[in-house]
């Protein structure tokens, strides 16, 4: 059979769907080359991006084996390895084809969907995060897979550190705190040095460092001045940093230049008030990576730090404040107490132990009230429930017992406070005030002898006047009666003496109470005190039934004191003894040597005393009584006067010297007196009286009194001189010149002392001695206190005759002063003692 001829019409159909065909062929290769064009493009594209990275970009086969990388990886590694096409990856980045750990890709290989770790990579030193995801073909199956590594080390390093900050570092505030703050900021930072140090004066032109690290370690602190230094910039910005060649803008920094840094970044540390405490640097000889992180990172540090600075120095302060409260609560001498609402006794200060006696222990199981005097107590407890109760503060002065049972005053303040854990506490303080209420009550007793001594002494100026012309009228009397009678009359004589020593009563009178008198001093010389004791107390008590029995050590000190005076004290004190024993007893009296120093309380200078106790076996004194005991017209006895021991007081006190008493009810009653050692050296033996006779010449009399006027006249005149009377000083003035005009000079001059209205003798005999240098003068007053009479030849005078005087008084001061002869002036004139 022959083949089938196709007609016309089938071969044109066939060669259209032929030219079709061909077209179509033609679209599809057009196509494909297209496809090929943009895919080349795609793959270029796509590999100029991955180049572009900074992250390792690469593609593995199904052995992990690199097909392709980009250029961050050629860069990193092309250099040591050469080409890496074919290189397994595990040697790339772990250095070895067996790690220890799997690399995550090898998952991903093994049909994990995607892995994305973080991984430290040996052979890179650091951390990074390693992305991985399958490659499929056309066909869905997988050839391979691509990895993207992410440096990370950076960030670790932060983390870790900021980790450190919030919970491994070392207790906040320490030194060992900021330690290891700087370290983990030289970790986050990647730099050699960071240092953290505090402002130390206020202008801010220095600080001292609290931490360093330099070069792997902690380094010993330093003082920095910052002037011409970057560190003078962070107290004006909120960060200071040169990425490099800091060294440049500050040459003259010796810190850069040891440390031979080339990067600094710093920032201040601000306390919450705003104000700058300090700074915190980091330094380095590299230049600065990422400088925005690396502020950062910084910015986050100098927060805490600030924060820990400020409570450091808080913390600080707080330490030393406790340290100085403690130091003060146990060196003070007041008493300083914490006590319970109930009034347990929380704590003690030493001081508690040093003033109470007690010890510290026995104090911790006390109860403060129970410390309180009886008397004192119910107020004491009335104050402590309702004041602490209300958080008030009060102050109060009562008793506390002593360990020996002895009461002492003190005074209080109370401070009520809440504690933290909502208990109510109080803080007492206590000073001790025995010694200063006994001072306080010494001076009230000075102050009413005072005022009693200025009413004394005016009535004593006017009584001595009237005694004297009532002394030297008797005198005069009992003198003309012997003198005009060959047979004296004996009942007038009896009577004029016994006149003439109610006289001496009177005056004996008028000295106790001038003793009181403002201003006056004694006449003090040096004297031995036992001689004076022995003869006065043998006087006392002669007659007695009570036994004086005396210590009197032969090597007692001299004292300087008005002999007279000091008979009366010791007088006043003996009688006062024999009178508190009427049924006989002894009387021991006791004198030594002593030193006083401050830490004995008494309120005398510091020195050398002469210390005399009369101690009697009487019924003693009650306790209620002692403070009165000195109060002038203060007195227990029925006939007494209430001045014996006022005067005795008042004495030893012008004396310089103290005087107190203890006593016991049923056992007996102490005086002891201390009297200041005489610096004069050794008293004067006693010479025997001269006798004294008549005189001669003119005198000169100021007085306003007329009836001592009259019988002065008299008196003079019975002693051999001759007399011309002024009334006041100025009147004597006019006669004195008058008399040195005439030739016929005044061969002395008495003058009162005070003259009511008058020129009265102290300025008489000042503007005398301008007249005269020479002149030649007694003073004579009723008011001894004033400190004329004590020592008249400081105000110009030769000596005293002191109101009342009789004709013997008066011939001895005129003796003194003049001259006389040794004629009797009268065998009876009385010399009164």
């Amino acid at each position: 059979m022959g083949a089938k001829v196709m007609t016309r019409q089938q071969l044109l159909e066939q060669v259209a769907a032929l030219r079709k065909r061909i077209v179509q062929l033609e679209v599809s290769e057009a196509r494909r080359k297209q496809t090929e064009v943009t895919l080349r493009a795609a793959a270029e594209e796509w590999e100029q991006s991955f180049n572009a990275l900074t992250d390792d970009v690469l593609l593995l086969d199904k052995t992990g084996m690199v097909l392709w990388a980009n250029k961050a990886v050629r860069n990193r590694f092309e250099s040591t390895y050469g080409t890496l096409v074919g290189m397994d990856c595990r040697l790339l980045y772990f250095g070895t084809t067996d790690p220890d750990g799997r690399p995550p890709w090898e998952s991903v290989l093994h049909g994990a969907l995607s892995a994305v770790v973080e991984v430290w990579l040996p052979n890179l030193d650091g951390w990074f995060l390693v992305s991985c995801y399958p490659l499929y073909d056309m066909e869905g199956n997988q050839w391979g897979v691509i990895s993207v590594l992410k440096d990370i080390t950076d960030r670790r390093r932060v983390e870790e550190a900021l980790r450190d900050i919030a919970q491994g570092a070392p207790a906040a505030g320490s030194v060992a705190f900021f330690q290891s703050l700087v370290k983990d900021l030289s970790k986050a930072l990647d730099v050699e040095y960071a240092f953290l140090a505090e402002f130390v004066d206020s202008e801010q032109t220095q600080v001292q460092t609290v931490a360093v690290w330099a070069k792997g370690h902690i380094t010993e602190n330093f003082l920095w001045k910052v002037a011409d230094t970057p560190g003078a910039r962070l107290r004006k910005t909120k960060v200071a940093c040169w990425e490099s060649n800091i060294q440049q803008h500050y040459p003259q920094d010796p810190l850069l230049t040891q440390w031979e840094v080339n990067s600094f970044i710093g920032s201040p540390l601000v306390n919450w008030a705003g104000q700058v405490i300090g700074i915190i640097v980091a330094m380095d000889r590299r230049p600065l990576r990422n400088l925005q992180l690396a502020q950062s990172i910084l910015g986050v540090f100098a927060v805490r730090a600030a924060s820990e600075l400020e409570r450091k120095g808080a913390e600080e302060a707080l330490r030393e404040n406790e340290e100085r409260f403690r130091a003060i609560a146990e060196n003070a001498y007041d008493l300083i107490f914490e006590t319970s609402l109930d009034g347990r006794l929380l704590y003690s200060s030493p001081s508690c132990q040093k003033v109470l006696g007690y010890s510290l222990e026995e104090l911790g199981q006390c109860n403060l009230l129970n410390l309180v005097h009886p008397d004192d107590r119910p107020a004491f407890e009335w104050e402590f429930e309702t004041k602490v109760q209300s958080l008030e503060d009060w102050h109060m002065v009562y008793r506390f017992r002593h360990q020996s049972g002895e009461w002492r005053w003190f005074e209080s303040h109370t401070k009520p406070f809440r504690t933290t854990t909502g208990e109510i506490v109080a803080v007492v303080v206590s000073r001790d005030i025995t010694e200063r209420r006994r001072y306080d009550e010494e001076r009230l007793r000075a102050t009413k002898l005072e005022s009693v001594g200025i009413l004394a002494g005016g009535i004593a100026h006017d009584f001595n006047n009237i005694l004297t012309a009532i002394f030297a009228n008797i005198g005069l009397a009992k003198m003309l009666s012997a003198k005009n009678s060959d047979t004296p009359d004996t009942a007038i004589a009896e009577r004029l003496n016994a006149a003439e020593r109610a006289c001496l009563r009177a005056r004996d009178l008028t000295k106790q109470l001038l003793t009181f008198a403002k201003g006056g001093a004694p006449v003090k010389n040096p004297a031995s005190i036992g001689r004076f004791i022995n003869e006065t107390a043998g006087f006392a008590l002669r007659g007695s039934n009570v036994r004086c029995d005396l210590h009197l050590p032969d090597d007692l000190w001299p004292v300087e004191v008005d002999e007279g005076q000091m008979s009366q004290v010791i007088q006043n004190l003996v009688i006062n003894a024999d009178h508190a024993m009427p049924e006989g007893g002894i009387l021991h009296i006791h004198a030594s040597n002593t030193l006083v120093d401050p830490s004995q309380g008494l309120p005398i200078k510091a020195g050398r005393y002469v210390k005399v106790s009369i101690e009697d076996q009487g019924k003693g004194i009650p306790q209620e009584h002692l403070p009165k005991i000195f109060d002038p017209y203060f007195t227990t006895k029925e006939k007494g006067s209430g001045l014996g021991l006022a005067t005795t007081y008042s004495i030893v006190n012008r004396h310089g010297g103290h005087i107190t008493v203890t006593s016991e009810l049923g056992v007996g009653t102490t005086f002891t007196f201390f009297l200041p050692v005489s610096e004069k050296g050794q008293p004067v033996p006693l010479t025997e009286e001269t006798w004294v006779g008549a005189g001669s010449g003119k005198l000169l009399v100021i007085e306003d009194e007329e009836e001592i006027r009259e019988i002065l006249e008299k008196m003079l005149t019975h002693l051999g001189y001759e007399a011309d009377f002024a009334s006041d000083g100025a009147e004597a003035i006019t006669l004195y010149h008058q008399a040195q005009q005439s030739g016929v000079p005044y061969v002395a001059a008495i003058m009162d002392l005070t003259i009511p209205g008058g020129l009265g003798g102290k300025e008489t005999i000042r503007q005398l001695k301008a007249l005269d240098p020479s002149v030649v003068a007694l003073v004579s007053s009723g008011y001894s206190n004033d400190p004329v009479m004590a020592d008249p030849e400081r105000y110009g005078f030769k000596g005293v005759v002191v109101k009342p005087y009789n004709l013997s008084d008066l011939g001895k001061a005129l003796h003194q002063v003049v001259g006389m002869s040794s004629e009797p002036a009268s065998p009876t004139t009385p010399t009164p003692s």
